[in-house]
């Protein structure tokens, strides 16, 4: 979706429901590899399906698919596997089949984990999600923009907007997260 395929406002309300799913992929990739780092296989495996949701929520919202809001994990899931499989029944299918799947061994939860992300980056089309430092890039740039565009219109204001109290250009504010993953690069 473009700007130019919806008026301006809608489509700051769009962006900022997809800004808001990937923030919800980038934490979830926190949470995937804190887990996987601490031996932790039952929040890895959790936060593995929690992304594959996000996922499909995203390639839907992205597609102009609105949901339901959902607070449930479970009713979440159900209802962004069954609006896929109105738009597309071959990858909810197979989407339906990666989150069924039970937890595999401790053993294997890395391999488990890893054809879900496979998933998510080629069949969803979103390999970002592949990467933590790429799942915060991809927010950050898109939150970017967001806050660029709403500042235009006067929107950014209002106390639903995450707006800096300094007057510093957002290309301080991005460049301060690109700075903080490349110290974490550097680790």
């Amino acid at each position: 979706m473009t700007v130019h395929s919806v008026p301006l406002k809608g489509w700051v309300r769009t962006k900022r429901g997809i800004n808001a799913l990937e923030l919800h992929i980038m934490s979830l990739r926190y949470d995937l590899d804190g887990a996987l780092e601490a031996g932790q296989h039952g929040l890895a495996w959790w936060a593995g399906q929690n992304v594959l949701t996000a996922a499909v929520e995203l390639s839907l919202a992205e597609a102009g698919v609105e949901l339901p809001a959902q607070e449930d994990p479970v009713e979440r899931a159900c209802a962004a596997l069954d609006a896929l499989r109105r738009t597309n029944p071959e990858l909810a299918g197979a989407a339906w089949e990666l989150w069924l799947r039970p937890q595999p061994p401790d053993a294997e939860i890395r391999r488990g984990l890893d054809e879900t992300l496979a998933f998510v980056e080629h069949r969803l089309g979103l390999p970002w999600v592949v990467s933590r430092q790429q799942a915060v890039l991809r927010w950050a740039a898109g939150t970017s923009v967001l806050r660029a565009v709403a500042k235009q219109l006067g929107m950014a204001a209002s106390e639903d907007w995450y707006v800096g109290a300094s007057d510093t250009p957002d290309l301080d504010w991005y460049g301060e997260i690109v700075a903080t993953l490349e110290a974490e690069n550097r680790r």
